[in-house]
């Protein structure tokens, strides 16, 4: 706030009567400040954006007008609309609510409104009401009517030069425009630099939508809190049509007010109590409403999921929670990578394991056996763990022999790499391993495929019943682990792999044969639900496939 403020002061008009050579250096200055926020969008949000919100309105020692300085998966995205704007491609953002995605996106593409000739923008919504209303501050044109005028007047074009009608921001000082279209007709007419999708989820007839504005931008922003799985928004996030780095997610752990944020429950005749913002919101909220417009769980509604979406973003939150309270992961030595091999389209993919620690997931196009078996080796070989002078790595890579991974297994047995090659057929029948509940891993699942699914699914769980006894320990779920059970995930951040890793572990459903024995959901049946080959998943789960004799007697003598 004092940077603003200072910042602020240093270009405001100088008083009445300063010498020539006074106003002159402002005006220098300014100019140069403006040169600067048209190159640095984040530097113009952190130094001159301000945003509303109406629920502080009245609420004792808090501004409803607030200084908007992106937190840093805010900025994350501004960076990514950015890019994926100069490239000319389709972007696609699934959000938690309230995370300021009209606020950021809005932000944009007004500052290329300000500082861009000929720029031109378009947000669509399902409804008219949603994209202008004047002055209703939750409609896109009432926000960015906000974000202007917090502006200075210096940093605007003249105000002769400002046309603002319904659904229509016009800057003829750059010739530039920002207009809002709704439901059906959205994308039919014109032409634009960008165009932002609001609540794509709920757009009644997404398809004729989508074809009608392929010709209208080379740039369109998906944005959506989730809504199942049955509408296009799902499928441009899981069919492959889109490349891992096109696509964003915005959880509400992501945000720092959120995630950190302690507010007062109320309950009718209890005292007042001071909890988490996720347990206050979670309290007033049904379990799969939470989970669908929160947790960004395409399928909160889906039954059989295997591995739920709230127990893949508590793998993705353990290891901080632990750091917070000193707690550090145990550095294991020996890892085990997992090796999808594609075939066709599909990608090969090789995630590697430390114990209970997931690394990120690397990933490539190329079909040819010998090297994809390359790949994975030097991929599998990039991980170097180190402790008390010893230099630890992956020793053995699983990778699935069916079909085209056959001849990968050829090039794999010949490596003198120092990595251990296993053949996996997950078709094969489930181990002899032993379960809590007395049944052995044959008995209870149909193949490899599930046994490693569900090893997956429980430490998963456990990571999640971990992560309630750590912040929220009177919670009937927090239940206390050994950090040899639990399941670490990588951040979304660190890698479009790692995030499409992340998403599709709660993608696939669990069923039973006829005999009662537990199996894995076909990729035939996932395509049936617009779900491509899950195939980040299915690599991880290779490094959960039960060790053999020859892989135990490798770790005994290391």
């Amino acid at each position: 706030m004092l940077r603003r403020l200072e910042r602020a002061r240093q270009l405001q008009d100088p008083p009445e009567g300063a010498p020539l050579a006074e106003r002159i250096r402002v005006e220098e200055l300014r100019l140069i400040e403006k040169a600067i926020c048209a190159k640095d969008v984040v530097h113009w949000f952190n130094t001159w954006v301000w945003t509303f919100n109406p629920k502080l309105v009245g609420v004792k020692d808090a501004m409803a007008w607030m200084p908007m300085d992106l937190f840093p998966k805010q900025e994350e995205f501004v960076r990514w609309f950015l890019r994926i704007s100069d490239n000319k491609e389709d972007g696609h953002c699934a959000k938690s609510r309230d995370i300021g995605f009209t606020w950021m996106a809005g932000g944009v593409t007004l500052n290329k409104w300000l500082f861009q000739d000929g720029y031109k923008a378009n947000f669509g919504s399902r409804k008219a009401e949603y994209v202008d209303r004047i002055g209703d501050p939750d409609s896109i044109f009432e926000k960015l009517r906000m974000l202007r005028r917090g502006l200075p007047h210096w940093m605007l074009p003249s105000p002769n030069a400002i046309h603002d009608n319904s659904m229509l921001l016009i800057n003829e000082e750059r010739g530039s425009v920002i207009r809002g279209e709704a439901g059906d007709d959205m994308g039919r007419g014109g032409r634009s630099t960008d165009y932002v999708f609001d609540e794509f989820a709920f757009v009644e007839h997404a398809d004729s939508v989508d074809a009608a504005s392929v010709a209208n931008a080379d740039c369109r922003l998906f944005g959506s809190t989730v809504n199942g799985q049955g509408n296009l928004f799902f499928r441009k996030a899981h069919d492959g049509s889109l490349r891992p780095d096109q696509l964003f997610r915005f959880h509400w752990s992501d945000d720092p007010r959120k995630r950190d944020g302690m507010v007062e429950l109320r309950v009718p005749g209890q005292p007042i109590v001071v909890v988490s913002w996720e347990k206050a919101t979670r309290s007033k909220m049904e379990k799969h409403k939470f989970a669908s417009e929160y947790d960004i769980d395409y399928s909160a509604s889906v039954e059989g999921i295997c591995i739920e979406a709230k127990w893949v973003e508590a793998c993705k939150r353990i290891r901080s929670a632990l750091a917070k309270r000193g707690i550090p992961m145990p550095v294991v030595m020996q890892g085990v990578a997992g090796g999808d091999v594609g075939a066709g389209k599909a990608k090969s993919v090789l995630v590697p394991r430390f114990g209970s620690v997931v690394h990120a997931p690397t990933s490539w196009s190329d079909p040819d056996t010998v090297d994809t078996a390359n790949r994975m080796l030097i991929a599998a070989g990039s991980i170097k763990p180190t402790r008390d002078g010893f230099i630890g790595g992956v020793k053995n890579l699983r990778f699935d022999a069916t079909g085209v991974g056959h001849g990968v297994g050829s090039v794999l047995r010949r490596s003198t790499d120092g990595i251990a090659s296993h053949a996996v057929l997950v078709g094969n029948p489930a181990s002899d391993s032993l379960w809590p509940d007395g049944k052995k891993s044959n008995e209870k699942f149909a193949n490899i495929k599930a046994e490693s699914w569900w090893i997956c699914r429980e430490r998963a769980k456990n990571s999640y019943e971990l992560l309630q006894f750590l912040e929220n320990p009177e919670s009937p779920d927090a239940i206390e682990h050994e950090l040899d059970d639990i399941l670490v995930l990588p951040a979304d951040s660190e890698s479009p792999d790692a995030m499409t890793m992340n998403s599709q572990l709660s993608l696939v459903k669990w069923l039973t044969t006829v005999g009662g024995k537990i199996i894995i959901e076909s990729k035939k049946d996932l395509e049936k639900r617009g779900i491509s080959s899950p195939d980040h998943a299915d690599a991880l789960m290779l490094t959960f496939v039960p060790e053999t004799t020859a892989e135990k007697l490798m770790r005994a003598y290391a």
